[in-house]
């Protein structure tokens, strides 16, 4: 049987305890490797007190206790540019998670090495490889700002990975335009059956959960709170409606790092939102496999995103849930999406007035919302529906 080691990015647990796109879809590759045993994976990952009652058939768990981690070089890992790096030049900023996770690894025991979205983990593991064939999955756009994902890191990658997964076009024309050969395109992948439809009991159960009435109309962004992800221009979009009570408009997430500057966001956020009292909702943090529910009560998604969304996992999650979407003109949206099932409005000055007449068109128009959501659940069939598809895609690319 073949060995195969998946080093996680190190940010949240795997399994996706505490949520995470990229981590969910991780989990994915594990579930589908128990459905269809091909690997024995050593999984390495940030450990999580709630492992205790998980246990795989073929997937060993390697856990890094992140208690020990210095949180000021932490941030600087985040982008934070620390004085005592700028000083000491470093290319791969200390992060005591990536330096516990390469020193952990098994030396000369797998077949072949899977790194999931770290660049950082990627290079330190380098040094420590010898037969085994190794793979790097990109997640996130490159060459965008992110000090995680340099130019000088992709092309390291590029010269020496056996291959680059990467989820859409988008990113493979990027790598490409690098001078990338070696890279296969593997779309993200949703498990359909964890996306059911709700009763209209349970509906009216969690809307009155959030103040939410029968005739309200809910617009609903789901994802990380941060400014890439443009929730301030959905706020401020909202207030054209803020006359209008029946209409409602959920945040869905947390800071996903936990940094000042996320924390400075959201404090903006409640700040633009004023006069919005009684139709902003902040869920905070919802469980992945509970995000269903999210969407059962609401009538459209919004997807804002004012950076390039290399693929974007809540545009799958509203198709299945048979919801229209308004989404940015970002990315590989477009190509995930289709002008049937959403609504795009492009980035610029003119975003936040154009995003308000999309919001428009939804209310009360349950006709409209019907037919865009069907033909956006006919579309999610496109892209690898189970598990145990996605697991089938990664193991078929690792062994071409």
């Amino acid at each position: 049987m073949m060995k195969l080691a998946i080093l996680t990015p190190g940010f949240k647990p795997v399994p996706a305890v505490k949520g995470g796109a990229v981590e969910q879809l991780i989990e994915d590759i594990i579930d589908g490797n128990e459905a269809n045993h091909k690997y024995d994976i050593d999984l390495y990952t940030i450990s999580d007190s709630n492992f205790k009652n998980i246990q795989y058939k073929y997937t060993n768990l390697i856990k890094i206790k992140p208690n020990k981690e210095n949180k000021f070089f932490k941030h600087s890992y985040f982008g934070l540019k620390s004085k005592i790096t700028i000083a000491l030049k470093l290319k791969i900023p200390f992060n005591y998670i990536n330096y516990a996770m390469v020193k952990a690894f098994k030396t000369n025991y797998y077949d072949a090495v899977l790194v999931e979205n770290n660049m950082d983990i990627y290079n330190l593991l380098l040094p420590k490889l010898n037969h085994e064939k190794i793979y790097f999955h990109l997640h996130n756009n490159i060459d965008c700002g992110d000090p995680a994902k340099t130019v000088e890191k992709t092309k390291n990658i590029i010269n020496t990975a056996d291959c680059i997964f990467v989820v859409s076009n988008f990113l493979k024309d990027k790598l490409e335009k690098l001078g990338a050969k070696k890279v296969k395109v593997i779309s993200n992948a949703i498990v359909l059956e964890q996306f059911r439809q709700l009763d209209i009991k349970k509906i009216e159960s969690i809307r009155r959960k959030y103040g939410i009435e029968k005739k309200d109309t809910v617009y609903t962004f789901v994802g990380r709170i941060c400014s890439d992800k443009g929730i301030d221009k959905l706020i401020l979009a909202m207030q054209a409606f803020k006359h209008q009570k029946n209409i409602k408009c959920l945040i869905v997430g947390n800071n996903f790092f936990g940094t000042s500057s996320e924390d400075r966001y959201m404090q903006h956020l409640q700040k633009i939102g004023k006069g919005l009292e009684n139709q902003l909702i902040f869920t905070g943090y919802v469980d992945n496999k509970k995000l269903y529910e999210i969407y059962g009560i609401s009538n459209v998604v919004v997807i804002p995103s004012q950076w390039e969304e290399v693929f974007g996992v809540v545009a799958l999650e509203a198709m299945a849930m048979k919801l229209p979407v308004i989404a940015a003109r970002s990315g590989a949206l477009p190509s995930v999406l289709s002008n049937s099932c959403a609504f795009f409005v492009s980035r610029g000055n003119n975003f936040v007035f154009d995003l308000e007449k999309e919001i428009e068109k939804f209310i009360n128009n349950p006709e409209l919302q019907y037919k865009m959501g069907m033909a956006g659940f006919k579309r999610v069939h496109k892209f690898p529906n189970t598990a145990l598809e996605y697991f089938d895609l990664i193991y078929n690319a690792i062994n071409q």
